[in-house]
């Protein structure tokens, strides 16, 4: 009887032991895994700030950026910056340490600091006479200093515990968007000063649009699809066009092309205007035209893109029109 209690309770025990065993075992895998994700993650994070902070750094000149390029490029720093934080903080959310959280703090201060960056510089552009824009500004190099302190952190530290455990490290780039700035408002201000002394035409704004179009004769009505009713005789196109930038442009070409349904032409013609001051407007009309009776016929107008144009979208605009069967 005491016999098989012995043994009862030295099984009891090795099962004991045995599980004790194996969820330690699979507790410390796990725990591996997921720190092999945490360095394969940060690696990749490491990767795209270090590619940042070297075209940040670019923009920083200021010397020879158009506005174009200037938006261009932080805008992909900004997407890049949003990139690496849904990637830290939507994968492997069970897995925390110390390199965690001094990672976290540096993506989340980079990317704070390099879309109030944006912000700061592209309300600077469109109004240089912005009053304070240079404190808003020293907040975005102070949250890249922020994220540069704590990323140098997190790699001193990964690296010392990495010697003490014999852990192999994947690349790990050192990262300096601002560096550590003693005085960031006296930096914000030569950053001011330098982009408003930049040559490269951060602050010229090259912007043509097709602001408005009128058939003459007026129509007699619209349709529900904004498609014009005319009377039946010939019609000339009024059209609207518009600098909505903040320098001269010249020689600006619109072209003009008129369809039937069955993608005939009709009739088409190149316009130049010769200049067009900052916000101000050119009116021409075209040709008179017969259109076939019971047909929708298309005016496509489209201005020629110049050098560094903002925004293209607005180059183009079609406008659709019919004359009645029964006129």
């Amino acid at each position: 009887m005491k016999s098989n209690i012995f043994k009862l309770t030295g099984l009891t025990i090795f099962i004991a032991l045995l599980t004790y065993v194996l969820i330690t075992y699979f507790n410390e895998l796990n725990q591996a895994e997921e720190f092999n994700q945490f360095l394969s993650d940060a690696a990749t994070i490491s990767e795209i700030h270090n590619l940042n902070s070297e075209n940040f750094r670019e923009l920083l000149d200021f010397s020879e950026v158009s506005r174009e390029k200037f938006e261009s490029k932080v805008n992909k720093i900004r997407t890049n910056s949003q990139e690496a934080y849904q990637l830290l903080n939507s994968s492997n959310n069970e897995y925390t340490s110390k390199e965690k959280q001094l990672l976290e703090i540096a993506v989340n201060s980079w990317l704070d600091g390099v879309e109030l960056f944006e912000v700061s510089i592209t309300t600077l552009i469109d109004n240089p006479n912005s009053v304070n824009i240079e404190e808003s500004i020293a907040q975005s190099i102070i949250d890249l200093s922020i994220g540069d302190k704590a990323y140098s952190e997190f790699l001193f530290l990964l690296r010392q515990n990495a010697l003490i455990e014999g852990t192999f490290l994947p690349n790990f780039y050192q990262i300096e968007y601002i560096g550590i700035e003693d005085n960031s408002y006296q930096f914000a201000d030569l950053l001011v000063d330098k982009a408003k002394k930049s040559t490269g035409g951060l602050f010229l704004q090259k912007n043509l649009a097709v602001s408005g179009t009128e058939f003459v004769p007026m129509p007699i009505a619209f349709t529900e699809d904004d498609v014009a009713v005319l009377l039946d005789e010939p019609v000339s196109l009024q059209v609207v066009i518009s600098n909505e930038g903040n320098v001269d442009s010249y020689d600006v070409v619109v072209l003009i092309l008129v369809t039937d349904e069955f993608e005939e032409t009709v009739y088409e013609s190149k316009n130049k205007i010769s200049s067009i001051g900052p916000k101000e407007s050119k009116i021409f009309l075209t040709d008179p035209i017969n259109i076939e009776k019971g047909i929708q016929h298309e005016w496509f107008i489209k201005i020629e893109e110049i050098d560094d144009e903002e925004e293209l979208s607005d180059n183009l605009l079609s406008i659709y029109a019919f004359i009645p069967p029964e006129s």
